[in-house]
This record gives C-alpha cells, sequence and structure tokens, in this order.
C-alpha cells in the first residue's frame, strides 16, 4: 500500500479553526472559534488550481462528543478530529485505510471557551444568511487573516490579501447524529508519511 496521501485541503479548516495563539486576551475580545451546538456547514474553498476555481467541503460538529468530521466533495477520504483527545484520523474508504496524527495546530479550543491569540473586532456581515463578525487576526503559517464566525463559534468565512478562501454557502444547527463521526471498522492503520 502507498504511504499515506493528504487529502486536498485536509489543513485549511482545521488551520482556520486553530489560529495560531500569541498572547491571551480578555474573553470578550476574541471569538469563538469551535461550535458550540452540532452544525452541519458547507463551505466554498477557493482552489489553488485555476482549472477548477473552487472546491465544496462539508463540516460537521458533534457538541457532545467534541467531535470534527470534514469531507472534501467528490473524495473517498474524509477527517474525524477528535477534541477530546487531540488526534486527527483521516480516512480512506477506497484504500481501506485510516491515519492518526496528532491534531494540527499548536492547540485545539474547547467549546465554551474563547479563542487564545491576538484578535481585533471588525464589522458585522451576513455570509450564508446568518450574521457573523469579522475578526483580524493571523492563521497559523503566520498571515493576516480576516476570519467571519457567528455569535456561537462557526466560522462563515475567511479572507487574505482581498480574496475569499473559504465561504460557507449552507449551515444548519441541526443535531448530528453519532454515526457520522464514528471510524469505521476494519481499516487497515497506514503511517503518516513525513516530508
Amino acid at each position: 500500500m502507498t504511504a499515506f496521501v493528504r487529502p486536498p485541503l485536509a489543513g485549511v479548516l482545521a488551520g482556520m479553526l486553530v489560529m495560531a495563539p500569541v498572547a491571551s486576551r480578555a474573553a470578550d475580545d476574541a471569538p469563538f472559534v469551535t461550535p458550540q451546538h452540532d452544525v452541519d456547514v458547507t463551505y466554498a474553498i477557493a482552489s489553488p488550481d485555476p482549472s477548477r476555481p473552487q472546491f465544496r467541503q462539508r463540516m460537521r460538529w458533534s457538541g457532545e462528543q467534541q467531535r470534527q468530521r470534514v469531507d472534501p466533495e467528490g473524495s473517498s477520504t474524509f477527517m474525524i478530529t477528535d477534541y477530546r483527545k487531540r488526534l486527527l484520523t483521516v480516512v480512506d474508504m477506497a484504500h481501506r485505510a485510516r491515519t492518526t496524527i496528532p491534531a494540527p495546530g499548536p492547540a485545539l479550543t474547547t467549546p465554551g471557551q474563547r479563542a487564545t491569540g491576538v484578535w481585533a473586532r471588525g464589522p458585522s456581515m451576513t455570509v450564508a444568511g446568518q450574521p457573523c463578525i469579522v475578526w483580524h487576526t493571523t492563521d497559523t503559517d503566520g498571515r493576516a487573516s480576516d476570519v467571519c464566525y457567528t455569535d456561537d463559534g462557526v466560522m462563515l468565512q475567511v479572507v487574505q490579501n482581498g480574496r475569499v478562501l473559504v465561504q460557507a454557502d449552507s449551515l444548519s444547527r441541526s443535531a448530528q447524529p453519532d454515526p457520522v463521526f464514528a471510524i469505521p471498522d476494519g481499516l487497515a492503520e497506514v503511517r503518516a508519511a513525513h516530508p
């Protein structure tokens, strides 16, 4: 079996949801960056490939399990991040394989806690029919970002250098069933490839 290959944009949402912590701020000077309730969000994500300007990615969150599932459009691969165990499992159903690694980013923000780091509150706007507040910050790679979060911690948009990188086009605050976040049985464990 070939070594683990990172699926398209595996780290984009994780990287945007986990901004670089720099210094703690007052509680109301930073957003919630982890959903406070079960959600199902579909994002349009800018592609670096000019022949395909964007693609979609679905993110589901379970408040009870504190697990996130990300499904890139048209892929047999999906990712489950367990916030309690701080692990990311990439499941490749085409090869009946899985790879488990520490969750990306310096830390995962627990639901109910505001983000650490340096944040500056910007204007309010509406994305996918939902109100959100733009927060100016720096991502895990040190790039200035404007990220729009709802009051209950759902990321709706990310802008860098005036370009929309991620934008929600649908959001449902419906209960997410436990099996959505289960790792299928019988998968071969594949070690992560290291650059």
